[in-house]
């Protein structure tokens, strides 16, 4: 089974190679290994479990989440809330389990790439 790491790699990489100039993706690393006592590895003030993977921003404003899973992973209570949270406050966002998926909801959100027809 390919890896969640994985998929999110290939799917950087398609991003950084299609999204137009005035577009920047950025990783949202709030998962953490746990030490021994059950603390996160990276434990900072300021991260919010279950926000989603991925972020894309454009010039003007505009904001999408992308939440990367394997075929089998399923969204965590947490990530549930912020889905429910990007719904309500009507945040464009979508579940990604490869770059096919992105390149739809890209099309979706009707964000033009540079990919080749």
């Amino acid at each position: 089974m390919t890896s969640e790491a994985s998929i999110q790699r290939a799917i950087v990489k398609y991003l950084h190679a299609v999204l137009p100039r005035d577009c920047r993706v950025a990783a949202i690393p709030n998962a953490a290994h746990r030490t021994h006592t059950g603390r996160a590895a990276n434990a900072v003030a300021g991260l919010s479990p279950g926000l989603f993977d991925l972020m894309i921003v454009e010039a003007g404003g505009g904001a999408y989440f992308i939440e990367v899973k394997t075929d089998k992973g399923k969204l965590s209570a947490a990530q549930e809330g912020w889905k429910e949270w990007f719904v309500l406050n009507h945040y464009p966002h979508c579940i990604a389990r490869s770059v096919d998926d992105v390149r739809a909801a890209l099309a979706h959100w009707r964000i033009e790439t540079r990919e080749a027809a």
